[in-house]
């Protein structure tokens, strides 16, 4: 026996999109099949409206009652409508495909849910690359796969309000990098993944060779105000080459300033400018030591090729993580431009010219902090160029936001891919549809609408856009929200354990 159809196809329809009337509400999220002159195509609902005509009518509360109950008693009063958006012609997504129709599905044609054997054809990939990431929300029996080539190629963005599923997403997508020997740096700020533990994962804290930074990032790295302009002027003039090829970089630097400070030629201004600088130094010395290590060489021998880097930066400022970020990034593209001349030379390296000899995933949490739309700074600058000339070298981008409209939209713009979970502020939603065709108004509209583990995915990673519950890392366990009224309960039962103690040993006494 046949299938009851979902619906038909509405008065109109074009080959990109059409409207249905159903005989149930329809769940954006959903997948149609609809037949069309060219074969059967797939369409993916982005809006659902039930309408009643006899309540639009109602002014007010009483004729609302009424027209209520005239339309519970009149089966023809409402009407489900859903809009679709067509993403191929069903044959050639079997093959992977995506080949849209030249022509529309005529009105009045049946429009039949797409059953779940259709859809694991097309999101259940199980070739070489593709790697499982969750189900279809609305369909919870069929596995969806992101392709890992696509993520390495042609970038990232992750986009979600807080508490929403970001960095359980970007934990996933590490912990299947890292089951495949792939590379991935994560730039960790707020040390949600400090506790992350899997296969093949590294946690190193973020340092940066001193002697190796431009005298504008020392300066910053140093906590040197942008506007205490002799403070760094002087900075400048006693960072000078024997200083920097010094055993002893922070005395050598200290015995500059004190230099300064001690000759009889300096004007009282500099002497204070250059005693100032002198506690500068030694209050970074104390502070940042983890940081800023003068002998660890380059810090990019820290990574470690084909594992999950997590880079703590959880003990600097913004400015001096946006330092850290630029100069990670700086190294890691140049390393990977030496491996490919090599590579394409016919070359394998086995010394320490170069230390990553395949491709780099480099992700990049609080992109609108490092990144920002209207502000020039040099992680964005760095960011900005491997956006666009990451993908000949093997370093690609995985931005994480939750603010979109804040992140420069140049570098939006270019990732290949969108992860895309609860996004509330109407600004933001519109920033995503401006700076990326991958998401339409309809969609938008949706977004404040998802759930915890919720993501809409579009783009080159994924077959076709799709509406996925994503896996939950049991291995992470930062990220969600502070059980506060029991953390207070336990700290106090501990305090009170620790006066009872005192009390005692002082009644021993």
């Amino acid at each position: 026996m046949t299938a009851e159809p979902l619906g038909v196809v509405a008065a109109e329809a074009a080959p990109s999109s059409f409207h249905f009337l159903a005989r149930r509400p329809v769940r954006v999220g959903e997948y149609v099949v609809v037949g069309a002159p060219e074969g059967d195509l797939l369409g993916l609902v982005d809006a659902s409206v039930v309408k009643s005509s006899l309540m639009e009518v109602a002014r007010n509360y009483q004729s609302a009652l009424e027209a209520r109950d005239a339309a519970a008693k009149n089966p023809r009063d409402r009407s489900n409508v859903a809009s679709v958006r067509v993403l191929g012609l069903l044959e050639q997504l079997y093959g992977g495909v995506q080949f849209m129709p030249s022509l529309p599905p005529e009105p009045g044609a049946a429009v039949n849910e797409a059953s779940p054997s259709v859809l694991e054809r097309i999101f259940s990939r199980d070739e070489r690359g593709w790697i499982r990431i969750g189900h279809l929300l609305r369909n919870p029996e069929v596995a969806v796969s992101v392709n890992l080539n696509k993520i390495a190629a042609r970038h990232l963005g992750v986009l979600a309000t807080t508490g929403s599923g970001k960095s359980n997403l970007l934990a996933l997508l590490a912990k299947k990098v890292g089951e495949n020997n792939g590379t991935v740096v994560i730039f960790d700020y707020q040390g949600e993944y400090s506790d992350l533990k899997m296969k093949n994962i590294v946690h190193i804290q973020a340092k940066v060779n001193p002697k190796l930074l431009e005298v504008e990032r020392l300066a910053d790295m140093l906590d040197i105000m942008v506007s205490a302009s002799k403070q760094r002027s002087m900075l400048a003039e006693v960072f000078t080459q024997e200083v920097k090829q010094s055993s002893q970089f922070w005395d050598s630097l200290s015995e500059a300033l004190q230099s300064v400070s001690e000759d009889e030629e300096s004007t009282a201004d500099e002497r204070r400018t250059a005693e100032r600088l002198i506690d500068i130094i030694d209050r970074a010395r104390r502070r940042k030591g983890r940081v800023l290590d003068p002998d660890i060489g380059d810090p990019i021998d820290q990574l470690k090729p084909n594992h999950v880097n997590v880079l703590n930066m959880l003990e600097l400022t913004e400015v001096q993580a946006a330092t850290v970020i630029s100069y990670y990034l700086t190294e890691i593209l140049e390393d990977r431009k030496t491996a490919r001349r090599l590579r394409m030379a016919r070359e394998r390296s086995t010394d320490a010219k170069v230390h990553f000899n395949a491709p780099v995933i480099v992700a990049i949490e609080e992109a609108h902090s490092f990144l920002p739309e209207g502000r020039e700074t040099d992680a964005k600058y760095m960011a900005s160029k491997i956006a666009r000339e990451g993908r000949k070298f093997g370093v690609s981008l995985i931005i994480i936001s939750q603010r979109p409209s804040r992140v420069d939209q140049d570098v939006l713009s270019q990732m290949g891919s969108l992860a895309v979970s609860r996004i509330t502020q109407p600004r933001d939603q519109s920033y995503i549809v401006e700076s990326s065709e991958l998401v339409n108004e309809e969609l938008a509209r949706y977004l404040p609408s998802m759930n915890v583990g919720e993501a809409l995915l579009l783009g080159q990673w994924v077959t076709l856009p799709s509406l996925v519950k994503v896996e939950k890392v049991e291995e992470k366990l930062l990220g969600a929200d502070i059980d506060a009224v029991s953390e207070w309960q336990e700290d106090a039962k501990l305090s009170s354990v620790a006066v009872e103690k005192t009390s005692e040993m002082i009644k021993r006494r």
